[in-house]
Order: C-alpha cells, then sequence, then structure tokens
C-alpha cells in the first residue's frame, strides 16, 4: 500500500518532469539505427534471457546496445549472470522514495542519446518507467498501455501476457517497416 502511494505520487512528479523534458525525435528503419536501448524487467531469469538473446541478435547487426535491467529485491542473487558491457543491473535498494531509480549509470543511460530506446517493461515497474521517460533517445518504442501513452512514441499493441518474444518480434516487424527505403 505505501509502495502504490509513493509511486503515484511519483508518477505525479513524473508527469511535471515530462512537461518540460525536450528531446530530438527521430523514426528511423532498423537499418538505419546504430544505437539501442533496452529497459526491462531482470526479475525472472526466463525474461532475462530473452532480453539477452535479443540483445546478441542486434549487435550481430551491427548495432550498439546497452539494457539496463531491474531486479526487484533489495538484492540481487550471485547466480545472474551477464556481460557488464551490454547491461546493467539495479535492485529495489537503488531505488529512491518516490520510485525514482538513482545511480550514476542510470543518469549515464537516461542522457545518452541513442537512436532507439526499446522499453521492455511488460510488468509495468515504476523505476523503468522512470528511465524510459526520461531518456533522451530520438525514439521510444513501448508497449501499448495507458500509462505509456506521453511516454513512448511508438506503442505496440500486445497483450502483456503474450510474452517477451511476442513483443519483441511485433518490435522487429514495425521496425523494419519505419520509414523503409524504395
Amino acid at each position: 500500500m505505501i509502495r502504490r502511494f509513493k509511486e503515484s505520487f511519483g508518477e505525479k512528479r513524473l508527469q511535471s518532469a515530462l512537461k518540460i523534458h525536450v528531446r530530438q525525435k527521430e523514426f528511423l528503419n532498423i537499418e538505419d539505427v546504430r544505437t539501442v536501448g533496452i529497459v526491462f524487467d531482470a526479475t525472472n531469469a526466463d525474461d532475462f534471457e530473452i532480453v539477452k538473446n535479443y540483445v546478441n541478435k542486434l549487435k550481430q547487426m551491427g548495432k550498439r546496445v546497452h539494457g539496463i535491467g531491474f531486479y526487484d529485491a533489495k538484492v540481487i542473487p550471485a547466480n545472474i549472470y551477464y556481460t557488464k558491457s551490454d547491461f546493467d543491473l539495479f535492485n529495489a535498494k537503488e531505488v529512491k522514495g518516490m520510485g525514482e531509480p538513482e545511480s550514476p549509470y542510470i543518469k549515464t543511460f537516461i542522457t545518452e542519446i541513442r537512436d532507439i530506446l526499446i522499453d521492455v517493461n511488460l510488468s509495468n515497474k515504476f523505476p523503468l518507467r522512470y528511465i524510459s521517460a526520461m531518456s533522451y533517445a530520438k525514439c521510444k518504442i513501448g508497449i501499448d498501455i495507458p500509462q505509456n501513452k506521453n511516454i513512448h512514441d511508438m506503442l505496440i499493441s500486445v497483450n502483456p501476457s503474450a510474452g517477451m518474444d511476442k513483443y519483441l518480434s511485433q518490435v522487429d516487424f514495425y521496425l523494419q517497416m519505419m520509414n523503409k527505403k524504395n
């Protein structure tokens, strides 16, 4: 209950911050994209593996990719393996009272201008929504839920229960369609 209250207050602060948040918007076809940021919930090991595979797929296409994941507990288990050059993970201890994540690497992730930010926050966790909202990415892609309307430039209509694989395949589909060169 207290967590919901804090996130509700944090949401109001976020909406106020978005009113003055200025960034350059640009829609690119996947062929023209050079840099990609991915925001995801790292709590479920299977979902984290799906994100790792997706990052590897993008890297094989020549994209520079970095993901930031939220592990929704006070400690990230020691058996979670990832490449530091590809991912940063943060936990509940790194979230301020109103749900805003705080850490130097999170600030860096937010302020680095990327061609695309893919929000894979299917569980709608506020710290991840905050990162997506405040990101300076040129194009932000997220799942079509009411809370994402003011945050993303492109919303993908997929039921969250369909899973991460289905969502990411739809992201790929629409990225290939954008600004298609004849």
